[in-house]
């Protein structure tokens, strides 16, 4: 039996549902045509609150920095500074600088310390653009930029903490008289995700009233119990709701279909928690088109954008080449040299592994195996430790990761990358794939010298199907979540590990 990698489930998504939906094969997928327009509408508001609230108390801030720098005279204002173009300077760059506050709705009332350190550093490289950019187009002589610098750092410190309590204090005041109370379906823990998420709305105003569960479920996690699936009516007469919120999969079609129509009887919209991912096992995500279809996928893959190729290839040649040219030859030399005196035969080992989209290609490994042990029934069998068919430099560099090297010549030819799943015998890959589902989405990407696998110490011999599923999550987290600076602290990582090899190596 196969055994499906568990990468851990993307976070919950919701989409509200004004009228009962026939939970069909084909209607199934318009759920995702619905989105959550009341909770959007709550979040953007607190945006757009909080925009305008920090924009004046900086423009203020402004003014009082004037005042206060001509009172202590730490700084002489020439008579002709144009104070009011000054004024409406920073207006603009603060409302300029708040559109960042759209990227962040969803946690705009959570900010913590870090977070609101790098909201408003986004907001102060606009608000110096503008300043500055203002007295550059006046030509304005009158204007210090030290006093213009000195207001950004005074200003700063203020955004800091405004970012991170202001928001807390809006939606305090905003959604206090206008709360949601909400009947949660299941319990908090039947979905991953829906507790933090449940946290995050209690600050635009969602009031859990309690849930209601199936008859044979225990344990509710701290929240209210109101009732059974099958009492909906009744607990909705005795907990007026304007909210319900349940996972899709939690209840069969026909439960969910009924729960939805007594909802709408009872003027109660329904919040449908997206937990595709735990009703069908696998990660997966929405796309939508612009021709009004959903489209579910199996998850991200950042390197399909050409963009993102572009970059990775340009790192891979970056780092590729100097090793190409200053280390492969003399180490090829010195490898040359130790298998002459304790191994004769080719300096090089090629062997045919899948590539990306599982296209054959050439592995080339400096050798560290004794000739007689090169063929193809020997080559099937995994390297142990203390193997006698690897001569003695051959496992110096077997647990430095030496015999590697060769690998970067197959990066410049572009069938490898230097970061990426490692590419296994084309045996052992047919092997790999029956025995552990979604195993193939690693060759969704190039294979690599290194990898997140290994990193993190998934490397060696492969003794038990446990190590192996452990190795296709870590590759498969790599297909779905790759970004440059991943693959730079792989590559970092992997250089530790060549300094100081773990014990699986050999």
């Amino acid at each position: 039996m196969g055994q499906t990698p568990k990468l851990g489930l993307g976070p919950a998504r919701f989409y509200c549902i004004e009228k009962p939906v026939m939970l069909s094969s084909q209607k199934f997928v318009n759920l995702s045509h619905r989105t959550e327009h009341m909770l959007r509408n709550r979040l953007e508001g607190l945006v757009s609150l909080h925009s305008i609230w920090v924009s004046i108390l900086a423009t203020a801030g402004f003014y009082l920095f004037v005042l206060g720098t001509q009172a202590t005279g730490w700084m002489r204002l020439a008579s002709g500074f144009n104070r009011n173009l000054y004024y409406l300077a920073v207006l603009t760059g603060m409302l300029m600088g708040s559109r960042v506050f759209l990227g962040w709705a969803d946690r705009l009332s959570r900010l913590g310390w870090i977070d609101s350190l790098y909201v408003t550093a986004q907001i102060l490289a606009r608000l110096a653009l503008v300043l500055f950019g203002t007295a550059f187009v006046t030509k304005d002589t009158y204007v210090s930029r030290i006093f213009l610098g000195a207001f950004l750092a005074m200003v700063g410190v203020g955004l800091v903490v405004a970012n991170r309590y202001l928001p807390r204090v809006i939606a305090k005041f905003v959604f206090k008289s206008h709360s949601i109370p909400t009947i949660i379906v299941g319990t908090p823990a039947s979905t991953p995700g829906f507790e933090q998420w449940l946290a995050s709305q209690a600050k635009i105003g969602v009031d859990v009233l309690g849930c209601v569960t199936k008859r044979n479920e225990h344990g509710t996690n701290g929240v209210r119990l109101l009732g059974f699936v099958g009492e909906i009516e009744q607990v909705l007469a005795d907990n007026p709701a304007s909210q319900i919120v349940m996972p899709l999969f939690y209840l069969d079609a026909s439960d969910t279909k009924h729960v939805m129509s007594v909802a709408r009887e009872a003027g109660c919209r329904v919040r449908l928690v997206e937990n595709f991912d735990e009703g069908l096992k696998r990660p997966l995500s929405m796309e939508r088109t612009d021709f009004g279809i959903g489209v579910i996928s199996d998850g991200n893959e950042p390197l399909q954008n050409p963009v993102n190729r572009g970059i990775k290839r340009a790192f891979d040649v970056a780092v590729a080449l100097p090793v190409v040219l200053f280390v492969l030859p003399p180490l090829t030399l010195l490898v040359a040299v130790m298998q002459k005196l304790q191994s004769p035969g080719p300096v090089y080992f090629r062997q045919v592994r899948y590539g990306v989209g599982r296209k054959p290609f050439l592995i080339f490994k400096f050798r560290t195996m004794h000739v007689a042990s090169q063929n193809a029934e020997q080559e099937k069998v995994q390297a142990k430790k203390g193997d006698s068919r690897v001569f003695a430099f051959g496992r110096f560099m077997r647990k430095a990761s030496l015999d590697e090297m060769p690998q970067f010549l197959n990066v410049l030819f572009g069938t490898m990358s230097v970061a990426g799943p490692r590419p296994h015998l084309v045996q052992h890959d047919d092997e790999f794939a029956r025995l552990v589902d979604d195993y193939r989405m690693r060759h969704f990407v190039k294979p690599g010298i290194t990898g997140l696998a290994q990193c993190n110490g998934y490397r060696g011999e492969i003794t038990n199907v446990g190590l192996l599923l452990k190795r296709a999550q870590h590759d498969i987290a790599y297909v779905r979540s790759w970004t440059p600076i991943l693959d730079i602290a792989i590559v970092l990582r992997t250089a530790r590990q060549v300094l100081f090899p773990p014990k699986s190596a050999y």
